[in-house]
């Protein structure tokens, strides 16, 4: 179905991908004008918006807002590999401050997290994200630093997402999702429509590329934009190409569609990678979550991955609750099916944000 791209093909789908993007800007800017979005509305499209102004978060002082999380997860994966079993028993915990600060025109966010997994004793770095923005006015901005990825469905941290793990963190092609990279960004949002142009050191596909994060060793550039057709029902589409130190360069197209009438949430998800060597993978999610009450949430997810001869189906099923506004338990079963390893993941969350 995903045969090896061409390079006429690249070229065609490069020039398709200009024209929607054009297109998609157009009938953003005009819904928005006809609709009277602005970004100071709650419905509106997060992509390329300053979130550091509308974000909740601990007055200290006029200018700076303290938020953060404490997460804790129990985990056990049983495979199944050639009939034969083997159990992996995990605990982690991961710790987040954000500072918010805001000398309008002039914002920035300083984001440190601690996390640790006992299985591995890996600790992570400390310094998550770094950014500062400048904003032209209230729909145009330039950012500058360490700032989070914009691919991607899932949310780069636990409080953002609707399970306990991402839709890909097993399978045929395993990947986190978002990741953190240092660069440039310009960005653009008028409540309706957003789009971002990126220039980064990397796109946390270093893996892929085999390029560390100099500049020197090859850089990334990406290009997305964003719709909310209407209150609750929003599209994205992204590109990047990050050009590693392997001779071939990396390519992802991340498409995805949410719909969210008050207390369903239904997404579906998808992902082209072409790699270097002439490799190419792809990945699809279909994602639907319902808060029963404000109490309880569920949500029911299934991700397919493809990486040339090897495939894998996941299925997850979450069940959330908020014990309070600040603190909630959070119960994942995941079961992936592979060519020669099924595996079933037991998750127990404790997540308390502030």
């Amino acid at each position: 179905m995903f045969g090896k791209l061409t390079a006429p093909i690249n070229k065609l789908i490069m020039k398709k991908l200009i024209s929607l993007f054009i297109s998609l800007a157009f009938a953003g800017s005009t819904f928005a004008q006809m609709s009277g979005y602005s970004t100071s509305q709650s419905n509106g499209t997060t992509l390329g918006t300053n979130e550091t102004l509308t974000a909740d978060g601990i007055a200290l002082g006029n200018a700076v807002k303290l938020r953060g999380y404490v997460d804790f997860t129990l985990g056990r994966v049983a495979h199944d590999v050639n009939n034969t079993d083997s159990n992996s028993d995990t605990t982690s915990v991961s710790a987040d401050v954000d500072f918010l600060i805001d000398f309008s025109p002039i914002t920035a966010e300083v984001h440190l997290n601690v996390s640790e997994d006992n299985n591995s004793g890996n600790v992570n770095d400390i310094l998550e994200q770094a950014f500062g923005r400048y904003s032209f006015n209230q729909d145009f901005h330039f950012t500058f630093g360490r700032q989070a990825t914009v691919l991607g469905f899932d949310a780069d941290e636990a409080p953002g997402l609707y399970a306990v793990t991402t839709a890909y963190s097993m399978g045929a092609f395993s990947h986190p999702g978002k990741s953190y990279v240092d660069g440039i960004r310009l960005n653009y949002n008028n409540g309706m429509f957003g789009l971002i142009l990126g220039l980064h050191d990397e796109y946390g596909l270093s893996s892929l590329t085999g390029s560390s994060d100099d500049l020197d060793d090859g850089i990334a550039i990406d290009l997305a934009a964003s719709v909310m057709f209407m209150p609750g029902l929003e599209a994205r589409l992204g590109f990047v190409n990050d050009n590693g130190s392997a001779d071939d360069d990396v390519q992802q197209i991340n498409g995805w569609l949410g719909w969210s009438p008050g207390d369903l949430t239904l997404a579906i998800e998808f992902d082209n990678f072409s790699l270097a060597n002439d490799k190419d993978a792809w990945n699809m999610m279909l994602l639907a979550n319902y808060q029963f009450s404000d109490f309880f949430g569920a949500t029911l997810r299934y991700a397919h991955m493809d990486h040339e001869a090897k495939e894998s189906d996941r299925i997850t099923l979450a069940l959330l609750f908020s014990i309070t506004d600040n603190f909630g338990m959070n119960l994942e079963y995941s079961y992936t099916d592979m060519d020669s390893d099924d595996a079933n993941e037991f998750y127990l969350e404790a997540l308390l944000t502030y």
